[in-house]
């Protein structure tokens, strides 16, 4: 997939000669200066990395040199030597690696990075949230390169969908850290999320590609029964959101997400934190993204620390046949408590919505088929989908968005009636397509105003 910000190189007019030999010093001097400085990094194969092997024996052995490479980096005196490189041209697997208390390391990728997909229980943890490269307590962190990371998610999500037993990696998993530049690299097919930040300080995410054979995917889905049969909307997600931030202080921009999944989800921080108790005061923008489940908030569970999400923007946004493109989820829980507090959409254009256009409510949880009471997916065809009290919504504004070519209607704006969701603005939300289900939005227990848009919410 063709990164969607090509880089423009700035034209300069001719430089008026005085004399050749000057004209020509000049030339040599420019394009010294244009060369990249050489950096005196520490390769992964210094410390005995295994290229183009993926046997369990390499993996592990590729462990021991990603380790290594970081200690040795984090030991460097020069600032030219505290960085772990991945040489280009060619291809190392390995399995999960922790790393700890790195003090403004930077890993450049020019080759490619290969999550090893050997689903054997005995190679990794058992259990969902640890990262294939994961961070902890870390300051100055900076990921880039020319070359590529790939999580060969597929036998892995095979290995979910057939047995259930579910102990994937996260492609990176970055915990109380702060301080963290990510850019200029692509990531493909994680186990599941592919940047995940828990509990971050000053994250700048840009010019990055993220990219999930979507249609592997959806053939996998579909042979075992985990597509939707009147919708072809998955029912089993297999979690390969984008960009997951539980973080403070974070610019995103200039990104592209393909995934089936949510594009960028900004998650809760609570009291029971370290860096923030909130996740909060982000910026994501100039973005595009396609089949994916939203430029999310959440999912938001009630919690003793008071789950907390407060001034996010979203601006500047593209998306291609997304499932849904506005989306504000809330969980359930039986203690606790939490909020969801200014957030702005602003200049979106969604382009073929192949679910829903707009979601403000809990989360679709309730698979066909199985026993329970969540949300169903198929709301408001099945009039199934208990809300959360616990949350409150709060100051919510959607101006000057453009949906297209939806399916089913316009969306769902659906909150709890004893605490009904507050202060809601949408002002020049133009939403329009087929709308085969209803021709207007489901809208429960809201209250706020709208202005030039179309439907307009009935119940504001």
């Amino acid at each position: 997939t063709p990164h969607p910000h090509p880089l423009i190189i700035p034209h300069h007019p001719p430089m008026r000669s005085t004399s050749v030999a000057a004209a020509v010093l000049l030339l040599l001097v420019v394009a010294a200066s244009m060369q990249p400085a050489l950096v005196a990094a520490v390769s992964i194969t210094s410390f005995g990395a295994v290229a183009g092997d993926p046997s369990n024996e390499a993996a592990h052995a590729n462990v021991e040199a990603i380790t290594k490479a970081f200690a040795a980096a984090n030991a460097a005196s020069k600032a030219s030597e505290r960085v772990v490189l991945v040489p280009a041209g060619r291809d190392f697997t390995f399995f999960n690696v922790t790393l700890r208390n790195l003090k403004d390391v930077k890993l450049q990728v020019d080759g490619r990075l290969l999550i090893s997909n050997n689903v054997s229980a005995a190679n990794w943890p058992q259990n969902t949230d640890y990262g294939a490269l994961q961070f902890e307590d870390c300051d100055g962190l900076e990921f880039t390169g020319a070359g590529e990371i790939n999580g060969q998610g597929y036998n892995f999500w095979w290995h979910v969908i057939l047995t259930t037993q579910d102990y994937r990696p996260h492609m990176f998993k970055i915990i109380r850290s702060r301080n963290i530049h990510v850019h200029h690299a692509v990531y493909k097919d994680s186990p599941q999320y592919h940047l995940n930040f828990y509990d971050a300080l000053n994250v700048q995410i840009n010019d990055v590609q993220i990219i999930v054979n979507v249609t592997e995917q959806k053939s996998l889905l579909r042979r075992h029964g985990k597509m939707h049969p009147k919708t072809d909307v998955p029912v089993f997600p297999l979690n390969t959101d984008g960009i997951d931030l539980a973080a403070r202080n974070v610019t995103v921009e200039r990104v592209y997400i393909a995934n089936f999944d949510d594009a960028v989800a900004v998650k809760p921080l609570s009291g029971n934190n370290v860096l923030s108790q909130c996740s909060q005061d982000m910026v994501i923008r100039d973005s595009q993204s396609r089949f994916s489940v939203g430029m999310t908030i959440g999912s938001v569970p009630p919690d003793v620390g008071v789950n907390c999400i407060k001034n996010v923007v979203f601006q500047n946004i593209f998306m291609l046949e997304p499932y849904k493109a506005v989306y504000i989820k809330t969980n359930p829980g039986d203690t606790g408590s939490g909020i969801i507090q200014n957030i702005l959409y602003e200049n979106l254009t969604a382009v073929d919505s192949l679910w829903y256009p707009i979601w403000i409510g809990p989360q679709q949880q309730h698979q066909p088929g199985t026993p329970g009471n969540g949300c169903y997916f198929e709301y408001p065809i099945i009039p199934i989908c208990p809300t959360e009290p616990r949350i409150l919504i709060t100051d919510i504004v959607l101006k000057d968005m453009t949906f297209t070519g939806g399916l089913t209607l316009p969306g769902v704006l659906l909150c709890n009636a004893t605490r009904p969701c507050t202060n809601f603005d949408f002002r020049n939300v133009q939403n329009n397509g087929e709308f085969l289900v209803q021709k207007d939005y489901v809208c429960q227990n809201v209250q706020g105003t709208t202005e030039n848009s179309s439907p307009a919410p009935q119940c504001f």
